[in-house]
């Protein structure tokens, strides 16, 4: 199984966070381009990714596409194969998984981009922030 990569980007800081699953053993993260972790997939994951992954490998190449960017109220998200000149899937979204390049690719998205949320979160949690009224008055 050759390596896939899915990146999305968008206006905030999401700019070129990728995971990269290698071989359907080994699975990459990246943000703005530097690796941030990398371990092996689960058996779990194996399962749920190999017969996306392998049913996108045997579609046809797609001709050469325009670029799509995310603009300013969007993200851009990318699926490529690693022996590839152009990413199979390029597509711009308002909100995530990416939807509409039909199927395997929107569930191969999906999956992928529940893979990346999971280890980003899992390498710097977000917590919820409560603003109290009483944090909202202004002194006098």
């Amino acid at each position: 199984m050759r390596t896939v990569t899915y990146e999305r980007s968008g206006r905030t800081n999401t700019g070129a966070q990728a995971v990269r699953v290698e071989g359907l053993h080994h699975l990459r993260v990246l943000e703005q381009g530097e690796e941030v972790s990398e371990r092996e997939l689960t058996s779990e994951e194996v399962r749920r990714l190999a017969p996306l992954m392998e049913e996108a490998a045997k579609r046809p190449v797609p001709v050469v596409m325009a670029p799509t960017a995310g603009g300013p109220n969007g993200l851009a998200v990318s699926l490529a194969f690693e022996d590839e000149e152009i990413p199979r899937v390029r597509l711009s979204t308002k909100r995530l998984p990416a939807t509409g390049a039909g199927s395997p690719y929107d569930e191969l998205l999906a999956e992928l981009d529940a893979l990346l949320t999971e280890e980003l979160h899992a390498r710097a949690p977000r917590h919820a922030h409560a603003i109290l009224p009483h944090m909202l008055r202004v002194e006098e």
